[in-house]
């Protein structure tokens, strides 16, 4: 299994996937950050220079001047900047607002498909938990970046440019200090950003393998339960927790150590500064306004410029919690349409398994030139020992995985230049142990159809599927949600239910692996004789551990290392000489299941 918690994507690829889910609200985050610069602009250049002016006349006011005819235009001009800047504010935090909600659900949603995209596989070697931790981590760090770009950097960008500018104009010996120390800062920044980004990456890995841990814990408490486990799961998150609290405070060093390299570049800026206005002023190079001016911006620039890094920092956290997200849905899906694959048409339902070669690793091939025909409408039971490869060729037939080797065709279409949706439409499909959405009983048998469910169409099939019989004692009827996975409704319950939406799908294909299993002997009469009615019209591959279930089947076929060992009908394969596979498997089965 791969190891989730420690893999994540480089922060260019991060920046990349990002920027790909903004792309199309580009136009709402663009204008959001050009009214930001104008509000900027408005009230930190505009409105520092008004007050520059105040201190101007203020200095060189004469006896007999009236408050308005000295700074009559100026208290106007003043009040004019700000209700502009905060109506500039107002409208940049409404489209930055709109872009980044849109860019958020966007992002869910393309990155919830890429991952139902990665396959059957995939997810079977992925903890569910740890998976849908990294998605919610993921989109929250995306709206929390774009924030950060707009209402921080790019603001504290526009002032320290804002800054140079006017003090360049007023006072460069000025500007030339906050240049050359700014860009000290900037060095510290790059030179550092290494080490905190790799601790906060670290951080980011050992918080999500805690919390899909816990998740874990959670969706299976039954389990821990019954197993006694609560301890060693307490336990075990205890553990993971300390882990992310010494991850943290080793990302809490490196950002101390570089604070306090910037502390220093920030007090020489500050001190420069003050020092270089200073001696101007004395030289009366400079008025009192601009005086203002370099102590305004020499404070202001220092003090955004601390706040950068912090927010910098946020950034780059953010960017390791969305990377091990961009790492999942940037792994190239096992299965995928073949180029221009076409919708699979079902006429007649044929199915052949042409010199089909398959296995879970190199070195353990598990079918080896697999040969098998079904002819439309024919029904097909397969059995055979454990681990011979039963389930797994109903899993190819649904190309759950691809083949090695060989060609599944259905009505003489090779499934894998068809579209997969298609395909699966043309398949019903009841496993052993069947998984229910967290959704009521009927929006688990409807699911599938198109539009609202149909409660007539519903019942209709849950009466064929005996579901009735165990709804109609439900206090909410087919309203009742049936829990994670299903878990609130028994084994039997849940197969029954999966054999209703089976029944109302209506595929020419059917597909049984063990659908018969979880179910006593009462429940199985009745439930076989829905399923006959079921398999009328559709070709049917039934895979059964209870030979009873496909005594009656039109054909059987043994299934042993990979190949067909033995083909006929059950009393065929009982009389055989000598005893064959089938016949011993018949004798030594306990209660109408296969012995251990």
């Amino acid at each position: 299994m791969d190891d989730l918690h420690g893999e994540a994507a480089t922060t260019r690829e991060t920046i990349a996937y990002c920027a790909e889910l903004a792309r199309p609200y580009r136009g709402l985050l663009l204008g959001a950050a050009a009214f930001l610069f104008l509000a900027v602009v408005v009230q930190d250049v505009a409105s520092p220079l008004v007050f520059a002016a105040v201190l101007d006349r203020i200095a060189t006011i004469k006896r007999g001047e009236t408050l308005w005819g000295r700074f009559g235009t100026l208290i106007v001009a003043y009040a004019v900047l700000l209700l502009l800047g905060q109506v500039l504010m107002r409208m940049a935090g409404w489209l930055e607002w709109e872009g980044s909600l849109k860019t958020f659900t966007h992002g869910i949603h393309r990155s919830f498909e890429r991952l139902l995209g990665l396959g059957y596989r995939w997810h079977i070697d992925h903890p569910a938990g740890e998976v849908a931790s990294s998605l919610s981590a993921f989109s929250w760090a995306l709206v929390d970046g774009i924030d950060t770009l707009e209402w921080s950097i790019l603001r504290i960008l526009v002032i320290v440019l804002s800054a140079v500018v006017v003090l360049g104009v007023v006072a460069w010996p000025v500007a030339v200090v906050l240049v050359a120390l700014t860009g000290v800062f900037v060095a510290v920044v790059v030179k550092r950003s290494g080490p905190v980004t790799e601790a906060s990456r670290d951080f980011s890995r050992a918080h999500s393998r805690a919390e899909g841990t816990a998740s874990d814990v959670i969706r299976n408490v039954s389990t821990v339960l019954v197993g006694a486990g609560e301890h060693a799961e307490s336990a075990r998150v205890r553990e993971l927790l300390d882990g992310v609290v010494r991850a943290d405070l080793r990302a809490r060093r490196q950002f101390t150590v570089t604070r306090v390299w910037m502390g220093g570049t920030i007090a020489a800026m500050t001190w420069g500064a003050l020092f270089v206005g200073v001696v101007l002023a004395l030289r009366g190079d400079i008025r009192s306004g601009v005086v203002y001016l370099v102590l305004f911006y020499a404070s202001t620039v220092s003090q955004e410029l601390i706040t950068s890094f912090q927010e910098i920092r946020n950034l780059v956290r953010g960017l390791g919690r969305a990377g091990k997200l961009v790492h999942l849905v940037s792994t190239e899906p096992e299965v995928v349409d073949a180029p221009g694959a076409a919708d699979l048409v079902v006429p007649e339902g044929a199915l052949r398994f042409d010199h089909v070669r398959f296995s879970y690793r190199p070195d353990r091939p598990l079918l080896a030139d697999f040969e098998l025909e079904v002819r439309p409408g024919e029904h097909v039971g397969v059995v055979g020992p454990s681990g011979s490869g039963k389930s797994t060729v109903t899993r190819l037939v649904l190309r759950l995985m691809d083949l090695q080797g060989g060609r599944i065709l259905i009505d003489d279409q090779d499934i894998a230049g068809c579209t997969q949706s298609s395909l699966r439409r043309a398949v019903s499909y009841v496993p052993q142990d069947p998984q229910m959405l967290h959704r009521s009983i009927a929006e688990n048998i409807w699911y599938g159809q198109d539009g609202e469910p149909d409660l007539d169409r519903i019942r209709a099939v849950a009466d064929a599927a005996f579901v009735d019989e165990f709804v109609k004692d439900l206090p909410e009827g087919y309203e009742t949600i049936v829990g994670e996975r299903g878990l609130k409704l028994s084994g039997g319950q849940r197969q029954r239910v999966a054999i209703a939406q089976a029944m109302l799908k209506n595929a020419p294909i059917l597909i049984l692996d063990e659908a018969t299993s979880s179910l006593d002997s009462e429940s199985e009469r009745y439930v076989q004789e829905a399923l006959w009615r079921l398999m009328a019209g559709s070709t049917a591959l039934v895979v059964a551990h209870r030979l009873s279930t496909i005594a009656h089947l039109d054909r059987i076929i043994v299934v042993e290392g990979g190949r067909i060992v033995e083909t006929g009908s059950h009393r065929e394969l009982l009389l055989t000489s000598p005893v064959g596979t089938y016949r011993e498997l018949w004798e030594h089965q306990s209660g109408g299941f296969l012995s251990a």
